[in-house]
């Protein structure tokens, strides 16, 4: 594992970082004359009352350091802080964490790789008051800066349980209380059927085939978005909020 793993970068990741955890954090880097800006000011004035060292760049060192932390094609907004790398949990460790009376949400990734995507349901999941993220072990995004950043520091909110095998970690959340709501093309009820005032765990798959079918016969429940355009399918950040917001609303309905 990399130390590039321990950075992350973007206002909205550096500002959350700073707000839950700002004790992992340990330095803050910053480019030559971006104090001037309102927002970076205001994140280096809030590290400084926690008193976590901040460097300020010449422009060449800060771009040579965006290019070695950031993926081709992303920037960093002219902050960046190092940070020692968020645990994940255990699946027990996950569940021991929920209170089930009050009617959990979980989120299951299969087969999701790409980290802003990873990073996108994060922030969605959270938003919507999801209690965590469980994740395959192999064949999966991880917590990398990307998925930090395109979470907009959700992932510094919301639990991540890694399991070496999805099906058997279904197996415990039924075990556990929960109701397996799998996302398909292929199925017949819809995304809004009356299902969600219960614990729940949604189980969302790639964009490309879906659930695998191992996974797939394991849920309780299947529903699917319908697609009134010409394109066929969703991104699955996309189709993620929009269950777990349709969650949300019947649990208000409901008054849960």
């Amino acid at each position: 594992m990399s130390d590039e793993l321990g950075y992350i970068y973007g206002k909205n990741a550096v500002r959350e970082a700073l707000r839950s955890q700002p004790e992992k954090i340990s330095k803050i880097y910053y480019p030559f004359n971006s104090i001037q800006s309102r927002e970076i000011g205001s994140i280096i004035a809030t590290a400084r009352r926690h008193k976590i060292p901040c460097v300020q760049l010449d422009k060449k060192k800060f771009n040579a350091l965006e290019k070695r932390v950031c993926p081709e094609g992303s920037r960093s907004q002219g902050i960046i802080a190092f940070q020692e790398i968020i645990e994940s949990v255990s699946l027990g460790e996950l569940l021991n964490k929920v209170k089930m009376r009050e009617n959990p949400i979980l989120v299951i990734l299969d087969g999701i790789t790409d980290p802003h995507n990873l990073g996108a349901i994060a922030r969605s999941a959270e938003c919507a008051g999801a209690k965590g993220i469980i994740l395959p072990e192999r064949k999966s995004a991880t917590i990398t800066p990307v998925a930090m950043k395109s979470s907009a520091g959700a992932l510094q909110y919301l639990p991540v349980a890694y399991v070496s095998n999805t099906n058997l970690a279904i197996q415990k959340l039924k075990e556990a209380g929960f109701w397996i709501i799998g996302t398909s093309d292929k199925a017949t009820n819809l995304y809004t059927d009356n299902i969600y005032n219960q614990p729940i765990a949604i189980i969302i798959g790639s964009e490309g085939s879906g659930m695998k079918p191992s996974v797939a016969k394991h849920c309780d429940y299947l529903v699917k978005i319908p697609m009134q355009g010409k394109v066929s399918s969703l991104n699955a950040s996309v189709a993620s909020g929009v269950i777990l917001f349709e969650a949300v609303r019947q649990r208000n309905l409901s008054g849960d």
